[in-house]
């Protein structure tokens, strides 16, 4: 697939998130890691883009893919489906052909303990994400809360959003709320990103944008709840991969 037509398909992509998420209905992502065997990338994702092209097109069960860059994880693969009801995972019906071929996946080329990894679920958050454009890359930040420190942080989140809305700053991110899978109190920001010149700092910083919206004092008070309530994060750099994921009706 040329660099022309993967831009198509994650422009197409990031269209398809938009406007799940402005119809506030189906939210859910489900989610997980996979750590391939070293020296069976190549086929991974022969086997993977074979069968997503079979059993995830347009009309079927979603599913896509990134490959983590950064962090103790750099070199795993992010797959994940997005966009569901709850109920979906109940009602959701496969064939055990589909099924036989996902094992053999696993089986082929998937280290048998796969880091330590298991599936996650997030709920996206509209109220609390900002703008929505077509990206190559994510950066996928996790926030580890103290306890009952949550619901605070999420409120500033709010306003941040207010704040980026009333500079009218030119970034886009997914706020998503971790329901299930792993430690409670976590939340995570999804940032849609060109490439790694996007993690440079931005003007105005992001307390001058606070500031100019709310003033010095509610920043102040903001930064400390913050910090108290925050009891680690975690930063991933991931490129999405087309041809491991479905492709999106326009």
């Amino acid at each position: 697939m040329g660099y022309k037509m993967k831009r198509i398909t994650m422009t197409v992509f990031f269209s398809m998130i938009g406007i799940l998420l402005a119809q506030g209905t189906p939210t859910i992502m489900r989610c997980s890691y996979m750590k391939v065997n070293k020296g069976k990338e190549a086929a991974f994702e022969k086997a993977v883009t074979s069968h997503v092209s079979r059993w995830h097109g347009i009309g079927q069960w979603n599913q896509y893919g990134w490959v983590v860059e950064t962090g103790s994880r750099t070199g795993q693969y992010f797959v994940g489906t997005l966009g569901h009801y709850w109920e979906d995972f109940d009602e959701r019906i496969t064939t055990k052909e589909h099924d036989n071929d996902w094992k053999r996946i696993s089986k082929s080329y998937v280290d048998d303990d796969n880091g330590g990894s298991g599936l996650t679920f997030w709920n996206h958050a509209p109220e609390l994400s900002y703008n929505n454009s077509a990206s190559s890359k994510i950066a996928f930040t996790t926030y580890h809360c103290r306890a009952n420190a949550l619901d605070g942080m999420l409120e500033i989140m709010v306003r941040f959003k207010e704040a980026n809305e009333k500079a009218m700053i030119d970034v886009s991110y997914l706020v998503f709320k971790k329901e299930a899978g792993g430690p409670n109190e976590v939340f995570a920001v999804l940032a849609l990103m060109d490439g790694y010149a996007d993690m440079a700092p931005m003007s105005p910083s992001i307390m001058e944008r606070y500031v100019a919206a709310f003033g010095k004092e509610v920043w102040q008070k903001d930064y400390q709840t913050w910090t108290n309530g925050l009891k680690w994060s975690e930063t991933e750099i991931m490129s999405f991969l087309p041809d491991l994921s479905s492709t999106s009706p326009e």
